[in-house]
């Protein structure tokens, strides 16, 4: 539908700065691709995580791409996901740590692909060597609560 279509739009402008939120093609088709997108964008910001496209998530789309047109960025609520993530982890929580690790970088290192390998290992080991945290490559709560803020440091 139109309305999927233009839902789908505002996503991927979205994703320009919340990158752990996937690209997708602007078909108007609410499939797979588009659950996971809003599912990602609903984690980020405080929403109920089931894919669907209701009333609350489609005016906080509208409200965070608003922002983004005025020239400002809403901060992210991410909350943690309950696990240590670390070398061999993978879905939607890595591909947050990662997007959110570019952030803190300022350019985008890793891929935002959801898998967590060495290289994600030396980002957070460095993430946490520079932030006085334990340097063990793991991302578990400390870390992961001091990553939020210091991504919405950089918004």
């Amino acid at each position: 539908s139109e309305d999927v279509r233009h839902m789908q739009q505002l996503l991927n402008e979205i994703a320009r700065v919340y990158t752990a939120i996937n690209n997708q093609v602007v078909d108007g088709k609410y499939g797979n691709s588009m659950s996971a997108a809003v599912r990602r964008f609903q984690r980020q910001f405080g929403l109920s995580a089931d894919g669907v496209l209701g009333k609350d998530t489609w005016n906080r789309i509208v409200t965070v791409h608003n922002a983004l047109g005025s020239g400002s960025r809403t901060p992210v609520t991410t909350p943690y996901p309950g696990t240590v993530l670390s070398t061999g982890s993978s879905g939607d929580s890595v591909r947050f740590v990662q997007s959110y690790l570019n952030g803190v970088a300022g350019r985008a290192f890793l891929t935002v692909d959801g898998i967590y390998g060495q290289n994600v290992t030396r980002a957070v080991s460095s993430f946490q060597a520079s932030n006085n945290l334990k340097v063990d490559g793991k991302v578990g709560s400390g870390t992961w609560n001091a990553l939020i803020p210091a991504f919405n440091q950089t918004l």
